[in-house]
């Protein structure tokens, strides 16, 4: 065990640049997402959920709308980031994540761009976002007006998301609640199994493997990017988690073994075959 933990750990050493054209082009492309995207993400807030609003009056008409136009930019974002050449990606079951309705997708979250990616494969969808990006964060008005932070009180999350369910959209979230660390997975939190075992609904696990996603993850600097390939975002659909196999268990009890099964499922070690 020690010494598969040094060599994982030696996966994250800093590697010698052999091609330096290349690497400084990727992180330009990086740099020049960032900036897209930023940009981007400020006109749909000022520009274009204004003129949604408009036209959709009633907040469930517009949420809806808003929340696939969403679907649309990222997709769109994301081609143009595939063009410049900063990341790919690719999914073992194409199509299926879009096809879904009233499931809870959950994922690692190993990387920024983990929820535009994710996003990109749901066409209605609700996220239940980390509580930080709500305050001051060039998200804001996206997650305000149209998503749930995570600060807000279980029962109202559990109120939003069961009339998302029962409209037949997605619940999207990260059950770590943040970006995992370099050498394995956060400590996972009950909310998505909860929400699952109140409403009936399956949960799908999503293992976001593929290259080493340096400059993406926690902790990592602008300037950075994979020394050795392009960033790929490999989306690993797995089984659906069923909330009646835990239906004969004490409430408490039931989150608590759905939440070790998800865990389970989408462990490092179990899906290191897809991992770097």
């Amino acid at each position: 065990m020690e010494n598969e933990s040094i060599q994982q750990k030696l996966l994250y050493e800093p590697q010698k640049i052999k091609n330096y054209p290349l690497y400084f082009w990727r992180v330009f492309a990086k740099l020049v997402s960032l900036v897209v995207f930023a940009i981007g993400t400020i006109l749909l807030s000022v520009v274009c959920f204004p003129i949604l609003k408009i036209i959709f009056p009633k907040k469930s008409s517009f949420k809806y709308h808003a929340r696939h136009l969403v679907y649309v930019l990222f997709n769109v974002f994301l081609g143009f980031v595939k063009y410049l050449g900063a990341l790919k990606i690719k999914t073992n079951k194409p199509g299926y994540l879009k096809s879904l309705k009233s499931a809870i997708v959950v994922a690692n979250h190993p990387a920024y761009l983990d929820s535009p990616v994710m996003i990109s494969q749901l066409k209605h969808t609700s996220v239940i976002a980390k509580a930080a990006l709500s305050k001051r964060n060039v998200m804001t008005a996206v997650i305000n007006q149209l998503y749930m932070p995570n600060s807000l009180e279980f029962d109202e999350i559990l109120k939003r998301s069961k009339e998302d369910l029962e409209n037949g959209n997605t619940i999207m979230m990260f059950p770590e609640g943040t970006r995992s660390t370099k050498y394995g997975q956060n400590r996972y939190k009950k909310g998505c199994a909860r929400i699952s075992l109140a409403t009936g609904c399956p949960i799908i696990p999503v293992y976001i493997g593929g290259t080493d996603k340096l400059g993406f993850g926690k902790g990592d600097k602008v300037l950075q990017y994979n020394h050795r390939e392009t960033c790929i975002f490999d989306l690993q659909v797995k089984d659906p988690i069923y909330p009646e196999e835990f239906k004969d268990l004490p409430e408490a009890i039931a989150a608590k073994r759905m939440t070790a099964k998800i865990r389970e499922v989408l462990d490092d070690d179990v899906n290191k075959i897809y991992r770097y």
